[in-house]
């Protein structure tokens, strides 16, 4: 009886080792399950991080290849802007240097025609100088500067003035030195005048003062 009870509590306590070990290994089990679920969820939340990561890289690519777009238009936009106004400064530039080329020719052929028309009138001048007669041809403002100057020398003057005025080839000399003899004339006729002026109608203490004074002026303008 005693060995059947020992039996029994043997066999229970066995049944009840074995029920705790499969409880234990189905806990153990159970673990090992949870374990490789959240090392599942681990990997999937890692994945979505990376996913998203991957995501959050590519849009900001997709931002950064907009704005790079962006600035790309916007370069391509002020570099044809750049372009255009150097090409309207070129056409500028170009349009004056032509307007002044075009106003040098102008100058340049006015310059031209006014010196071709200068050098007509000097030929059509000398053709009709040529055409004179020697006694009638013009006299040129130095020799007419020359023979005055001549002609003003006191007593020498008036002699080349005479011979001019009877002996002189050319008749434009001779009509000057008439004008010459003309104003010695006249100034003779005045002379005259002041000496009877002077001798009949003024004192004589007037008159020899006047005649004193005259005196010494031609004294002191006098070449001897």
């Amino acid at each position: 009886m005693a060995d059947e009870l020992e039996n029994k509590i043997e066999s229970e306590i066995t049944e009840a080792s074995e029920k705790v070990e499969e409880a234990v290994k189905e806990e153990a089990a159970v673990a090992e399950k949870v374990e490789q679920k959240a090392a599942k969820a681990a990997e999937a939340t890692k994945d979505a991080t990376a996913a998203a990561a991957t995501a959050a890289v590519a849009a900001a690519s997709a931002d950064a290849t907009k704005q790079a777009a962006k600035e790309a238009e916007a370069a391509a936009k002020a570099a044809k802007k750049a372009e255009e106004q150097a090409a309207k400064e070129a056409a500028k530039r170009q349009a004056a240097l032509e307007k002044e080329q075009a106003k040098a020719r102008a100058a340049q052929e006015k310059a031209a025609a006014k010196a071709e028309k200068k050098r007509q009138k000097r030929e059509a001048q000398q053709a009709l100088i040529d055409a004179c007669p020697p006694q009638y041809r013009p006299v040129s403002t130095s020799k007419y500067f020359w023979l005055a100057f001549l002609s003003f020398i006191p007593v020498i003057g008036v002699i080349a003035t005479l011979i001019l005025c009877v002996a002189g080839r050319n008749r434009n000399v001779k009509n000057f030195e008439k004008a010459i003899l003309a104003y010695y004339i006249i100034a003779l006729i005045l002379c005259l005048i002041a000496i009877i002026v002077v001798g009949v109608c003024l004192p004589a203490d007037t008159r020899e003062d006047f005649l004193n004074s005259l005196n010494k002026i031609i004294s002191s303008v006098s070449f001897s």
